[in-house]
């Protein structure tokens, strides 16, 4: 695997993993400030604050859950070895002057003082990009873009 995006896999991953930590001590807090309650509560007041903190904690829970499953999806495509012909999932590509990872959505990260955008396969540069091939154009939002490299 090239160098370049051996570094921008690394730092998707720590982002990740940074994220999710984040999340779970978010969710440790919400635990904790359930169990307070309930050694504080009386009335409706504590049925509507209760409610309010077991939403707050679904809403960890399921961005838990969608970190784990992106955690994963990076180390499924950091497993591809091979560079890839054309355009598909886990490719590196330059286009004009801006790098993407084709892998999941998770916005912007920075290697070696370059932006390098993660988006999904199902973006709308995504599809236009699948499949095509190194020097090949592709027209978005009016702007013709031509591939430049393809790692």
């Amino acid at each position: 695997m090239n160098e370049f995006k051996s570094k921008v896999y690394q730092t998707a991953l720590s982002q990740l993993k940074q994220k999710e930590a984040l999340l779970s001590q978010e969710r440790k807090n919400i635990i904790e400030s359930i169990l307070e309650e309930e050694k504080n509560s009386a009335g409706d007041k504590y049925e509507t604050s209760r409610e309010t903190i077991t939403q707050d904690l679904n809403t960890i829970e399921k961005q838990i859950k969608q970190s784990k499953m992106d955690l994963d999806e990076i180390y499924r495509l950091q497993a591809i070895k091979d560079t890839p012909v054309s355009v598909q999932e886990g490719a590196l590509i330059k286009l004009g002057a801006d790098w993407f990872l084709l892998a999941i959505s998770i916005g912007q990260v920075n290697v070696d003082d370059t932006k390098v955008f993660l988006m999904s396969k199902n973006s709308p540069l995504g599809e236009l990009l699948i499949g095509k091939k190194k020097k090949e154009q592709v027209n978005f939002r009016g702007k013709l873009m031509s591939i430049e490299e393809l790692v």
